[in-house]
């Protein structure tokens, strides 16, 4: 039985990604200035699930979150 799963991987993706300097850097940058819903940090996510998942288009991946 496979033990690496999509949970697990996209896990050890997502860990070395340190949240407190990138939260710094998008209030130093004013990234999320103008967002309402989609923060930088949600569409890091997001992006790293479509590529986990191997989304094909931003329909696809509308379809697949809902």
């Amino acid at each position: 039985m496979d033990k690496i799963t999509r949970k697990n991987s996209f896990g050890q993706w997502f860990s070395p990604i340190n949240l407190q300097l990138f939260e710094e850097q998008v209030k130093t940058l004013k990234l999320d200035f103008y967002t309402k819903k989609l923060t930088t940090e949600s569409f890091l996510k997001l992006l790293l699930f479509a590529q986990l998942h191997e989304v094909e288009s931003l329909q696809a991946l509308s379809d697949c979150l809902f």
